[in-house]
């Protein structure tokens, strides 16, 4: 019998999703809505947007003091900048709602998918230095975290969506033991945009071990993660295996091909021991120069994102 996420699979839902949520700050809506739109016209999704006011006071440097905000007029605030944003998306053709809550952003968005039956959200994340720099973001990591749902990301140099769609799909996997599950869904995005699929893995000396350096043995498990002939009919796949450093090798592989999105599978919740694989995970992100939708596979969730402070997001 099939639980909850592979019968999510089996009907393909999170490939064509239905509501899409968009997470903004207000400051990112330029580069985040020609994303939203394009996805949610490819799926005939309905997008809601939503915005989230800390619980918390903000600390002024220049004036050397706390100054309050009052929470009911920033959201009045919000409230009419997203309305104005969706009258100009339901022109379009494309159903859109406006969500404005005092909370966290990340418990806010979780909300959102709860209670919408959301099966994406789209999120902006930034470039950072030091210690944030060992994560996936800061926002978008702890949604990643906290919600069951693909995140997709649009990073810092991610370019506009095209005009002609999803055409060529890219999955990197490191080949853990639940591959399959990220491999799904790169297999029924590609299926559902009737786009290329390059699955690839990278060899890296540095941290492969046995028998994960034997290329031959990668190439065999890629294969093993593709549907028969039958079902693999309108799908076009290729299996890449390349040595060298994961991160250049990825973005390398996904600019060649031209990738209109890369697919990962993350293992949030490891020890700092991984932190080595978050830092790729991160830099994939930030550097892509398509949107990156990332899962977070079923195995290892359950813990709230307040629990997750000092722990990573790894590609599986």
């Amino acid at each position: 019998m099939l639980n909850p996420i592979e019968e999510t699979f089996e009907t393909k839902t999170f490939a064509a999703p239905n509501m899409i949520v968009m997470a903004t700050d207000l400051t990112d809506t330029e580069e985040l809505l020609p994303h939203a739109i394009a996805q949610a016209k490819a799926s005939n999704a309905a997008l809601r947007f939503v915005y989230a006011i800390p619980p918390y006071e903000t600390f002024v440097p220049e004036a050397g003091k706390v100054a309050y905000i009052d929470p009911a007029e920033r959201a009045r605030d919000a409230r009419m900048v997203l309305e104005q944003l969706a009258k100009q998306v339901s022109a379009q053709g494309i159903n859109c709602a406006v969500t404005v809550r005092c909370g966290e952003p990340a418990d806010i968005v979780a909300e959102l998918v709860k209670e919408t039956g959301a099966q994406r959200v789209i999120v902006r994340t930034h470039g950072r230095t030091g210690v944030k720099r060992l994560f996936l973001g800061s926002t978008a990591r702890e949604i990643l975290t906290w919600i069951d749902v693909p995140v997709c990301t649009i990073g810092p140099h991610c370019l506009p969506p095209s005009r002609d769609g999803v055409h060529t799909i890219m999955h990197p996997t490191a080949l853990e033991s639940d591959c399959f599950i990220s491999g799904r869904l790169a297999l029924d995005l590609a299926e559902y945009h009737r786009a290329e699929l390059t699955m690839l893995h990278v060899v890296s000396p540095d941290t492969a071990i046995e028998p994960y350096l034997d290329p031959h043995y990668a190439f065999e498990k890629l294969a093993s993660m593709l549907p028969s002939e039958s079902e693999n009919a309108h799908i076009k796949v290729h299996t890449l295996v390349v040595p060298g450093d994961t991160t250049k090798e990825i973005l390398r592989a996904a600019e060649e091909i031209h990738a209109d999105m890369i697919v990962l599978g993350v293992h949030p919740g490891l020890p700092h021991g991984a932190l080595g694989k978050d830092e790729h995970a991160y830099s994939v992100v930030t550097s892509a120069l398509c949107p990156v939708l990332s899962f977070r596979t079923p195995e290892r969730k359950g813990k709230k994102s307040s629990d997750m402070v000092h722990n990573a997001c790894v590609i599986c």
